[in-house]
């Protein structure tokens, strides 16, 4: 049935997906190559898992000002939330499973979390077949497939906002005081973890504009942001000290002095792309049947489920709508991630809706036209996967031609830095001891990891423009032509014109990846 009248399978379902969707993701990581963040959070992850280790012994001497700013300085550009997961699941693993191993393995249970929440969720308004289809769906977008192994901040913000907007939505018909503080806490932590969890309030408030304009939900969402100003200070060691100034730095940060992130788009690097270039990006990313699919489950919505399914509409669109009113900061699909989930609710609605019609039935569905019509969803979004396997952020959609058509049109090849584990493999593999390795600005952590990993020979020296690492680590800065060997990929923002005279020499790479023709990442070996 399309619907479901009772929670009793919450519970089974909840766990089932947890442990599934922890274990296959668990199982496909090993392949997928560190990317630019991870690093950053891995080492704040250790400095927070040391002054916890520290409290617990020595007790209040920790929260001295000064001790507090030792160890809560580091990368406090962003809030804390996801960097106490880190250092409380993923740290104490690192002997076990190693430094990749360990904080991906703590980023991976967020990310069946994700997963769990939104089939739930689904589950309990809507019925099993929407809410399994959604969560194969999901889990079939070769990009969102990526980003949900990685030790970043992106799948846990959107973790926290979709938590925040379906917590409202579910008890919007308790009155109790208990459901206000509750929602206050919970989007304290959804702030906590990333500030894009703020975007709560313009989601649940153009629903209730809309839907339900109840009064005690206009309160609730005046008294819980209230209260989720307070826990995100409380769950902030950092902003414990100075609290005024810090806070003020922070939000100061987040709005107007962010350093400035360009965008490679249509051939260009941009800041800021034009004002389309969030929804653009959404469709060039996004599976092109599953696009469709989703676009009729939001249209076709029957009235007990449009208050449900119009919420996740606006969920879906207000990332994109954020980025669209102005902002320096833009990384591909990075800050849109929630749209994925909420898209996926939609196509799985799409899908069941479709199957009722065909079969001319109001709730009971045909499981083979189910599954034939799952299969044609996702079948295209799998092999295209597959097929760019393990490099996934060099997946395009159908609507632009794919991977090549993504390269007629010059938009980056990959990003992120993922591919350079093969170009390491190779380099352990192959280079001469001391060589020295040219790699792009700002890259200096993905190597360095991998060396304190043990997975990249300790001997090779990784050469830069700049000289920065977070791990403390020597880095020597040296024009490209002096190095041994220049790993180039082909993310075009950070190109120098030494990258592209290089490129345009046509000097025969040692070793290149290629997927459907088009280069993601060469290694050129220098005289």
């Amino acid at each position: 049935m399309i619907a479901n009248k009772n929670s009793k399978n919450t519970l089974w379902v909840s766990v089932m997906a947890m442990v599934g969707v922890t274990v296959l993701l668990w199982l496909t990581v090993a392949p997928l190559g560190l990317t630019w963040d991870e690093p950053a959070y891995m080492r704040a992850a250790a400095s927070y898992h040391e002054w916890i280790t520290r409290l617990w012994r020595e007790g209040a001497s920790l929260l001295k000002p000064a001790i507090l700013s030792a160890y809560w300085d580091y990368n406090h550009e962003h809030p804390p939330m996801v960097k106490w997961w880190y250092a409380l699941v993923g740290t104490p693993l690192v002997k076990t499973v190693g430094l990749v191993g360990a904080y991906r393995l703590a980023a991976i249970m967020l990310s069946a979390m994700l997963v769990t929440v939104v089939v739930v969720s689904t589950l309990r308004v809507v019925g099993g077949w929407v809410a399994l289809a959604t969560g194969i769906i999901l889990l079939c977008m070769p990009r969102f497939f990526m980003h949900a192994h990685v030790a970043a901040l992106d799948v846990p913000g959107a973790l926290a906002y979709i938590v925040g907007i379906l917590f409202f939505w579910h008890l919007r018909n308790r009155r109790e005081w208990w459901v206000t503080v509750l929602f206050g806490v919970i989007w304290g932590i959804g702030i906590a973890t990333k500030i894009n969890a703020a975007f709560v309030l313009p989601t649940i408030g153009l629903w209730w504009l809309i839907y339900d304009r109840r009064g005690y939900l206009l309160g609730r969402m005046v008294v819980g942001g209230l209260i989720a100003v307070v826990v995100f200070v409380a769950l902030w060691p950092w902003l414990w000290v100075d609290t005024t100034k810090r806070l003020t730095d922070y939000l100061l940060w987040v709005t107007v002095a962010h350093w400035q992130i360009p965008q490679w788009f249509l051939g260009q690097s941009l800041l800021p792309p034009p004002w389309y270039f969030a929804p653009v990006m959404a469709v060039m990313v996004t599976p092109l049947v599953i696009l469709i699919v989703a676009v009729v489950g939001g249209v076709v919505a029957l009235p007990a489920h449009r208050s449900y399914l119009h919420l996740i509409v606006i969920s879906a669109v207000m990332p994109l709508c954020a980025l669209m009113v102005s902002s320096t900061v833009y990384d591909n699909e990075r800050l849109f991630m929630a749209f994925f989930p909420m898209l996926a609710v939609l196509a799985g609605y799409g899908l069941t809706r479709g199957v009722l019609f065909i079969k001319k039935s109001t709730d009971v569905v045909d499981w083979r036209i189910w599954v034939l019509g799952l299969v044609l969803i996702v079948g295209l979004p799998m092999r295209d996967g597959v097929r760019m396997w393990p490099h996934l952020l060099s997946y395009y959609s159908e609507s632009i031609g794919g991977l090549p058509g993504a390269a007629r049109l010059d938009m980056d090849h990959t990003y992120w830095n993922e591919t350079y584990v093969k170009a390491f493999d190779y380099l352990s593999a192959n280079a001469p001891t001391n060589a020295t390795v040219w790699i792009e600005s700002y890259s200096y952590d993905v190597p360095h990891t991998y060396q304190i990993d043990g997975r990249t020979r300790e001997d090779l020296r990784f050469v830069s423009n700049d000289g920065y690492s977070v791990w403390g680590m020597k880095t020597t800065q040296m024009a490209m032509y002096e190095a041994d060997y220049v790993i180039v990929t082909y993310r075009f923002t950070y190109w120098t014109p030494a990258t592209r005279a290089l490129v345009a020499s046509n000097t025969p790479p040692v070793y290149q990846i290629m997927r459907d023709g088009v280069p993601l990442l060469r290694i050129y070996r220098q005289p």
